[in-house]
């Protein structure tokens, strides 16, 4: 299959070589160098690099990898917790990235029919500067059967990120994030610090480095 990316100066666009499937979500980085995205039935999450140069030689051009990377697997897994064995992953629904580039939202719906799966929403750290990183940040769950439908980020939030979730039961949830650095949200990403683990430094779920 190809795909067709196209850049917005001129509304040229070029045919890539894609991965096989349909689209099933994306969104763009604040700084629109990155596109994170799924495929339908799939539980991975794949990036797409762009070039950030500017002028008349790239006129006309999109500029990007042309090559998408697997950044992210979210397949099934089973966690013991202090409720029990409980079983998160599985197909991506949706996601989000919030405006400062520091937080990703992703709808995992898990497996319908398996006995202890439920759908939730997965939160990852991120940096795209100076190399793409994505860190595993936590869980958001609803009420019991409650599953979350759209989720987006607001535009302007002082000193963090502000994720607004509908739920299937109807309920409309806003869940604000308050970084460690504690300054107002920049439009460059990247300026939280790594706090290290009770165990040791964290390590980054993806990294260029």
């Amino acid at each position: 299959l190809f795909s067709r990316v196209w850049e917005a100066q001129t509304w040229t666009c070029e045919r890539w070589p894609t991965i096989t499937g349909r689209c099933q979500t994306g969104c763009w980085s604040p700084d629109g160098s990155r596109l994170l995205f799924s495929v339908l039935g799939e539980s991975v999450i794949y990036s797409l690099s762009f070039s950030e140069r500017r002028g008349e030689s790239m006129q006309g051009q999109v500029g990007g990898s042309k090559t998408a990377s697997v950044v992210a697997d979210l397949s099934e897994t089973t966690f013991e917790t202090l409720y029990g064995e409980e079983r998160i992953g599985g197909e991506i629904h949706s996601m989000a990235w919030d405006p400062t580039g520091e937080r990703l939202a992703v709808i995992v719906r898990g497996q319908p029919h398996a006995p202890g799966s439920q759908a939730v929403i997965a939160v990852f750290r991120t940096r795209n500067s100076p190399a793409f990183e994505l860190l595993p940040c936590g869980f958001v769950r609803g009420e019991r059967d409650a599953q979350p439908q759209l989720l987006a980020f607001q535009p302007c939030c002082g000193k963090g990120a502000l994720l607004t979730v509908c739920w299937s039961t109807g309920r409309i949830s806003h869940v604000p994030f308050f970084f460690v650095s504690g300054r107002g949200p920049r439009a460059s990403p990247g300026r939280s610090p790594t706090v290290p683990a009770r165990s040791g430094r964290e390590q980054p779920l993806f990294s260029e480095l």
